[in-house]
């Protein structure tokens, strides 16, 4: 009875596993996916862009301000940072059915601002194929227009992009006080 080595051993390993690979997909059949926050806003589902996203969260306590325009809830103390809380609804001048406990905040941070947007509700992370995009983006709105990027398009689901980062930069978030 002859004893295999170790060696030998691990290169009749090599060999098997050699004959059983299957080849790793080529480069042109890999699909690669989107990502984004989706969210809800007056009955309307979105998803902005996860690299203009610095966090989700509940609303935060906010101190309001006397003297700011109506969709400003307050300044809220966020692990140190001050953060402007915005209710979306209100900017977009509606009312959001839902109560303040269920609704959350998306977070946008610059090295000048620090906003909370306030949406109806999150839906987590959300992954397109790149392929689904479409740059037209029907039944929606004019009031988001201005702030929409196109659109994903999957199982016959339309998941228009907000720019959080083009809201931000609105005329009408630069200040926030109501002019006197």
């Amino acid at each position: 009875m002859s004893e295999v080595t170790p060696f030998e051993f691990l290169v009749s390993l090599a060999e098997r596993s050699q004959e059983i690979a299957r080849e790793l997909p080529s480069k042109e059949n890999t699909q690669t996916l989107w990502a984004g926050v989706g969210f809800n806003l007056l009955g309307q589902r979105f998803v902005v862009p996860i690299d203009e996203v610095a966090e989700t969260m509940r609303v935060p306590q906010a101190t309001r301000l006397p003297g700011v325009k109506d969709f400003v809830v307050g300044v809220g103390n966020v692990r140190g940072k001050l953060m402007a809380v915005l209710d979306l609804a209100v900017f977009f001048g509606e009312l959001s059915e839902f109560a303040m406990s269920q609704r959350r905040v998306i977070a946008v941070e610059d090295e000048d601002q620090y906003f909370g947007f306030i949406v109806d509700e999150s839906l987590g992370m959300q992954h397109f194929p790149n392929d689904a995009f479409d740059a037209v983006v029907d039944d929606i709105d004019d009031m988001f227009r201005p702030f929409v990027r196109g659109s994903y398009r999957v199982a016959g689901i339309q998941w228009p992009v907000l720019s959080l980062t083009a809201l931000a930069e609105h005329p009408e978030l630069e200040k926030l006080a109501v002019a006197s």
